[in-house]
């Protein structure tokens, strides 16, 4: 089973639960398996471990000993009071040190946004790790708090610093079964292949939408898509708003989908997968081993991998045919995972703009965007590119978008 987007959600959003139980899919959900919960990091030709456990990380061999010591001192480092724009990499140098932010933060950013933690906000992408700083005084302080409110109210959603909580959660047939039940639900008022030309306003505050077939007029729009999309859409409506949604970079990606026969994989895939910062000179951002976190998904006796490359720091990858991307995956894993035999299964997906890039200005461009709305009431902006890229960020806007429809919000925030 291969998603060709998303492979899975956190189950810590009520909305998100609320809303699959109102579709009927409650008895669908599939939590990832507890054996997917070891996270890798590939540094100086190893698989190396990410504990969460303070003792273990700091006995570890992840970081250096400097390393090491530099992260605990994160404890002891002054507050920024300066509340203009940060990097998430100037902000991970900061707090626990250039090494760990090399080693941690950046492989981590390029498998959550597909960037480059060297040009992304950090109150954009991760402003629970901003709010820690601002509120507690740095990330250690911060977690140690939380741990004993967290007991105090026997809470088990506490998340780390940079706010992941919850568990990986998907459905039995893969995420893609979520726009299936949709799709049975709502077919009788979905169109589809119905390419939108252009979008105007009369000037009784209807909107008229023109398609390739004819013109029909709406008192209320919401658009659903991609950020340089709705850009162009646009261009009749407010031409400001047109540039500010269009200054929203993404980031191309390409994804290697491959299945190995297990007696041909050398290291067993006993994990979530691993992560690979750039300054170990590989080819790939890291590998999903998806047969592990979802053992449905790959028929026994298969390693099914989901292997990721492209992203902000590597445009070019992207222009590669298929089977090129598929070769470099293979080698890549061959190399790293030891394997010894060619895949028995192979997708690649391409994705030229996958991710919105939350860079530095995006807070601003955001209000820019919000300021120019005001003047096309009834006209929403939904999606992953403004208030946060995961599906609980799409479910929490859409349903602000739904309050502010119902006239419960002024705004959509």
């Amino acid at each position: 089973i291969i998603d060709w987007g998303a492979n899975g959600f956190l189950d810590k959003e009520p909305l998100t639960l609320d809303f699959i139980g109102n579709i009927g899919l409650t008895e669908k959900l599939l939590p990832a398996d507890s054996t997917s919960e070891c996270r890798l990091i590939y540094r100086n030709n190893r698989l190396r471990e990410i504990s969460p456990n303070p003792l273990k990380f700091m006995i570890g061999n992840l970081l250096s000993l400097k390393g090491r010591l530099r992260v605990a001192g994160e404890y002891f480092v002054k507050a920024r009071h300066d509340d203009s724009d940060e990097t998430v990499f100037d902000f991970a140098t900061r707090r626990i040190g250039r090494e760990a932010a090399e080693t941690l933060i950046d492989p981590m950013v390029s498998g959550i946004f597909g960037g480059d933690a060297r040009k992304l906000s950090l109150g954009a992408c991760f402003p629970v790790m901003e709010k820690m700083e601002s509120e507690f005084g740095g990330l250690i302080r911060a977690m140690l708090a939380k741990k004993k409110a967290s007991r105090r109210n026997k809470d088990k959603h506490t998340g780390g610093p940079a706010g992941p909580s919850g568990h990986l959660t998907s459905f039995d047939g893969g995420l893609y079964t979520l726009i299936e039940q949709l799709h049975s639900l709502l077919r009788d008022n979905i169109r589809l292949s119905c390419n939108i030309i252009n979008i105007d306003r009369s000037p009784e505050g209807l909107y008229t939408i023109v398609t390739e077939e004819n013109t029909e007029i709406f008192d209320r729009v919401i658009l659903a898509v991609p950020a340089y999309t709705a850009a162009s859409l646009m261009q009749s409506l407010d031409i400001k708003l047109a540039e500010s949604l269009k200054a929203i970079p993404y980031a191309g990606l390409a994804v290697v989908c491959q299945g190995y026969s297990l007696n041909d994989v050398g290291r067993p895939p006993n994990g979530f997968g691993f992560l690979v910062p750039r300054s170990q000179g590989r080819r790939i951002l890291g590998s999903i081993w998806t047969s592990t976190i979802f053992s449905s998904q790959a028929p026994e006796g298969v390693a099914l991998f989901r292997t990721m490359l492209g992203a902000a720091g590597n445009k070019r990858i992207i222009d590669l045919d298929k089977k090129q991307l598929a070769e470099i995956s293979n080698q890549e894993l061959v190399d790293i995972i030891k394997i010894s035999g060619r895949p028995v299964f192979e997708k690649v997906i391409k994705w030229p703009n996958a991710i919105p890039q939350y860079t530095i200005g995006h807070r601003q461009r955001l209000a820019d965007i919000e300021n120019r709305l005001r003047s096309l009431p009834h006209l929403y902006l939904a999606g992953n590119a403004y208030t946060g890229i995961a599906l609980n960020d799409c479910i929490k806007r859409s349903h602000a978008i739904i309050r502010a429809m119902a006239g419960q919000d002024s705004a959509v925030e």
